[in-house]
């Protein structure tokens, strides 16, 4: 069993990805129950994942091959994307896994959704990962909130095995910052492992397990090994995969092993990477990757537990992306013990402090002005010309000021008064996605990442643990949508 082998201290938990793709049938998915078969034999991968629309493209459901994985007699590991999903649509698959007794499930926002039926699909997110998994804790206490301002205990589930998912390879500090400041809300909110992005470069791999260490991190981890063809390393290092980072040395590395008819370098790396892996400290592996059959993974797991140590660090290319960014750094040169690199926020903090300053003025319950412009919103609350022209006013200036889209459920002081709603293409509120790429949008190559300009506006002093300090934003109540944001907020008050 998957939850049994990875918090087990004494064993070592590998995993495989499949990747069902579009339709319903034929010889890809015949492939993949074949692989499943002899998985099943072999005994040695404890669960094989399934994606949910992976890349963003429709694909067949991961419900139907993690079904057939149930009659094979393997335990299914599910991709919990949300990029297609509303909060009733969550809670709804929430239940159909439950039913069906698959209960290991790897939360993720999922990438961007590219172009379908009829041309470009509407993107979700109505949850990010942090809420989600919030979501399914308190639906396993049975204290959820089923509507606002009640609880229900009436639809409680047994415990789920949620995973999360982070990447250590990003190589701007912002991004970087981010990524470990989310990982520890995801903990917060009830991770039970984790599992990282692909990369190659083991540096990273190492600052990964010492930030879990530094912050006290109990839940396993498993590091992700990717097995790329070579079309897709050079895809991979051209930037074309959204979060990916790759070095451009790999590609050149494997158009070598290809010129020279060497078919099992990437496997003998993958071996590599593993052994230098569980030395770290990690708890298991996540292996993936395309062109593979089962007799490829089978002989990576062989040269894992047969081959020297020796032999497989000639394989090991420490692959660097660049000038990356590093949370630790040797005290000395050639030292093996780490300090943390001193973070660098708020380089361009803009407008943010006056924007501060205003918002405690208004809002603000220690101020006399604060408490004089709640009565006035609270007295145009109760009049339907008084609140139109309220809201006309505010829509008008905070449309000038902050590109608002007039949600109604104001986030503005919680990101240095950027809006989410429209300067982040999946609406995320409490931190960004993980399809950025040197700092830029997954979505708008062209763009800094919104959560990157975020950081560049906090306060000076700011540090990973104190931007994962308050508690997580709760999920948008679209009711408000186009009503005003200072009314609601001084109703809830």
């Amino acid at each position: 069993m998957f939850k049994t082998s990875l918090t087990n201290p004494d064993e070592f938990t590998i995993t495989y990805e499949l990747v069902p793709g579009r339709g319903s049938g034929g010889k890809r998915i015949d492939r993949l129950l074949d692989f499943a078969e002899k998985a099943k034999m072999d005994g040695r991968i404890k669960a094989l994942s399934v994606t949910d629309n992976p890349g963003g493209n429709p694909a067949l459901a991961p419900v139907a091959i993690g079904s057939e994985l149930q009659l094979i007699g393997i335990e299914p590991l599910i991709h919990f994307s949300l990029k297609d999903k509303n909060r009733n649509q969550v809670e709804s698959h929430i239940f159909l896994y439950q039913r069906l007794q698959m209960l290991s499930l790897l939360v993720l926002g999922g990438d961007f959704p590219k172009s379908g039926y009829y041309g470009q699909a509407k993107p979700v997110f109505d949850l990010d990962s942090i809420q989600t998994l919030r979501l399914m804790q308190d639906m396993e206490h049975g204290c959820y909130r089923h509507r606002l301002h009640t609880k229900d205990s009436s639809s409680s589930i047994s415990a789920l095995f949620k995973g999360c998912v982070v990447s250590p390879f990003k190589t701007t500090e912002a991004e970087q910052v981010w990524q470990y400041a989310k990982l520890l809300y995801k903990v917060r909110a009830g991770a039970d492992f984790i599992i990282t992005q692909l990369g190659f470069e083991m540096t990273k791999y190492q600052e990964m397990m010492t930030f879990c260490r530094q912050h006290s991190i109990e839940q396993p981890v498993l590091a992700n090994i990717f097995i790329p063809s070579l079309p897709v390393a050079r895809a991979m290092a051209a930037g074309k995969i959204p979060g990916v980072v790759v070095s451009k040395e790999l590609p050149t590395v494997m158009e070598q092993e290809a010129d020279r008819g060497d078919r099992k370098a990437r496997l003998l790396r993958a071996a590599a990477m593993i052994r230098t892996i569980r030395e770290l400290g990690y708890q298991g592996v996540h292996i993936g990757g395309n062109e593979l059959r089962f007799a490829d993974i089978k002989f990576i797991m062989d040269q894992v537990e047969q081959t020297s140590q020796k032999q497989l660090n000639d394989r090991v290319l420490h692959f660097q992306s660049g000038n990356g960014w590093y949370l630790y750094k040797p005290v000395r040169a050639g030292q093996n013990n780490l300090c943390q690199t001193p973070l660098h926020p708020g380089t361009k903090p803009g407008a943010a402090g006056l924007h501060q300053l205003i918002h405690h003025l208004l809002f603000s319950r220690q101020t006399v002005s604060g408490r004089l412009f709640k009565k006035f919103c609270l007295f145009c609350a109760k009049d339907k010309i008084r609140t139109r022209t309220l809201q006309t006013a505010e829509q008008w200036i905070k449309r000038l000021l902050f590109n608002c889209r007039m949600c109604g459920d104001c986030t503005l002081a919680e990101s240095t008064y950027l809006c989410p709603q429209s300067g982040c293409p999946k609406r995320l509120v409490n931190g960004p996605c993980g399809g950025s790429l040197h700092g830029f949008c997954e979505v708008f190559p062209d763009r800094h990442c919104f959560w990157v300009r975020v950081y560049n506006r906090l306060e000076q002093n700011a540090t990973i643990t104190s931007l994962s300090s308050s508690p997580a934003l709760p999920p948008k109540n679209w009711a408000l949508e186009k009503t005003s944001a200072w009314i609601n907020y001084f109703k809830k008050q």
